[in-house]
């Protein structure tokens, strides 16, 4: 399980609540580690290109929804795909 923090990170489900969990899950009796992954948020406006810290301050100056992209960036590292398998 993931959740998003309020920086934009991407948790583990080690972290969520403060709990300490290893640094794997088990998924149909298979040991798989956990990814760690971070994402990146920005919101700008479609025409002008005005980047807005968050939400709420867009919504504050009565900007149109039609006119606010949001992109958002998914970084993980990288997997070993050349891993031996049975």
């Amino acid at each position: 399980m993931h959740m998003l923090r309020k920086d934009g990170k991407l948790m583990s489900s080690q972290k969520i609540n403060g709990e300490s969990k290893s640094e794997t899950v088990t998924v149909g009796g298979k040991t798989i580690p956990v990814i760690q992954a971070t994402s990146i948020t920005t919101i700008k406006h479609k025409t002008t290109g005005v980047v807005y810290k968050d939400e709420t301050e867009w919504k504050n100056l009565g900007i149109d929804p039609k006119d606010v992209q949001v992109d958002t960036k998914i970084t993980i590292p990288s997997l070993d795909l050349l891993a031996k398998t049975k």
